[in-house]
């Protein structure tokens, strides 16, 4: 991943992001992995920072089951990002010793992968006849009026993962892009550690559920639409207030994949449907919202 994360830095003429190594500094420097980074934001309002960036981290997927309070079962899709509580220690003393500013978690969030995965997670439990996960899929088949369980579970795994990066993208006020690609997270604001991080055992661990953490974001590489985000109130002006970003959203646009929404009729009533149908399983009935 970090060569892929330079890579994407690089294309930006707002950045001055140099790879350290022996060669270039004319020194040992013993770069523990990835990529240590200069952020030079052009015309910005604040100094310069400088940080290190780790990006070892396992990811760990989750299906949640649990009951309604009207009795029904269902089944949500979470992810954990685990670092080595250790190595980050480690880390952040070599960026200390070096005179760098702070160390940087690197994670990259992937549409692809999370549907993939949980789809492949949901159907294994179905095959294996998890009474559960049977009930919820079942469900979720004749709700929606999907033509087989396949279906159903990339509809889960589809809606779940739209609703953790929607609560990502409104806590770092950016509406109008993907939410997939890097994200560079402080691993310490004000001193501590950074809020949302949790640390159990000997592992640091970041829920996305409690997208709040996305507020200290420093910089963002939206992959899908290839462009840099940085975060203004950290290093520079920003020009876009929340308000610009929510006028931008459109009613008439899938909020999973950006394609245009169409009316349709059935039995059970009217719908709008992505145009982007089998690829894009997203739909909402008019008088309700999934």
């Amino acid at each position: 991943m970090g060569h892929d994360l330079f890579k994407e830095l690089t294309k930006n003429i707002h950045f001055n992001v140099t790879e350290l190594d022996k060669n270039n500094f004319g020194q040992d420097w013993q770069v523990p992995e990835c990529l240590v980074s200069m952020i030079g934001i052009k015309n910005g309002k604040k100094p310069v920072f400088y940080y290190g960036i780790t990006q070892n981290y396992r990811t760990s997927f989750i299906i949640k089951k649990g009951k309604s309070e009207n009795g029904n079962n269902f089944i949500n899709a979470r992810v954990y990002l685990k670092f080595d509580k250790d190595s980050l220690v480690e880390k952040e003393k070599y960026i200390v010793s070096n005179g760098f500013t702070g160390l940087l978690l690197a994670v990259k969030i992937s549409k692809p992968e999370f549907i993939a995965t949980f789809k492949n997670l949901l159907l294994e439990d179905y095959s294996k006849n998890d009474i559960h996960v049977k009930d919820v899929l079942d469900r979720i088949k004749d709700r929606n009026e999907l033509t087989s369980i396949e279906e159903s579970a990339e509809y889960i795994a589809n809606r779940d993962y739209e609703w953790l990066i929607g609560r990502i993208k409104y806590m770092s006020k950016m509406f109008n892009y993907s939410g997939e690609g890097f994200w560079l997270l402080p691993l310490k604001t004000e001193s501590e550690i950074t809020k949302g991080m949790c640390h159990k055992n000997d592992e640091l661990i970041i829920d996305l559920e409690y997208a709040k953490l996305f507020e200290n974001y420093l910089v963002y590489v939206d992959v899908e639409n290839e462009v840099i985000r940085y975060n203004g109130d950290r290093l520079c002006k920003n020009k876009n207030t929340l308000t610009d970003e929510l006028k931008n959203r459109s009613e008439n646009v899938c909020p999973w994949c950006g394609s245009a929404l169409r009316s349709i009729r059935t039995k059970k009533g009217e719908f709008l449907g992505c145009t982007g149908y089998p690829k894009c399983l997203y739909r909402r009935y008019l008088n309700k919202k999934y």
